[in-house]
């Protein structure tokens, strides 16, 4: 998991930026970049059934092409942001 500045997860992190964050990083946050299951895996921690799960009952920001699963990085750093909807 990436190593991201500030104390904790908790409150916004909208001024946090990803440590190392470049083009070369595979958690570079760039509009035009998709993340694959297991970049999202190691982002948030969660495993791939609990990611599946939160897919297929269409949680967590995702596109499915031809099958695949995919995700942009802002969109899931946003998901998290927002916490839990009640």
């Amino acid at each position: 998991m990436p190593d991201l500045s500030g104390s904790s997860l908790g409150g916004s992190m909208g001024s946090r930026r990803i440590a190392n964050e470049s083009q070369d990083s595979p958690f570079f946050l760039n509009k035009d970049y998709f993340w694959k299951i297991d970049d999202v895996v190691a982002f948030t921690g969660y495993s791939k059934g609990t990611l599946y799960n939160l897919t297929s009952r269409d949680l967590i920001p995702h596109r499915k092409k031809r099958g695949k699963l995919f995700f942009v990085p802002s969109e899931i750093q946003n998901w998290i942001e927002e916490g839990d909807l009640k």
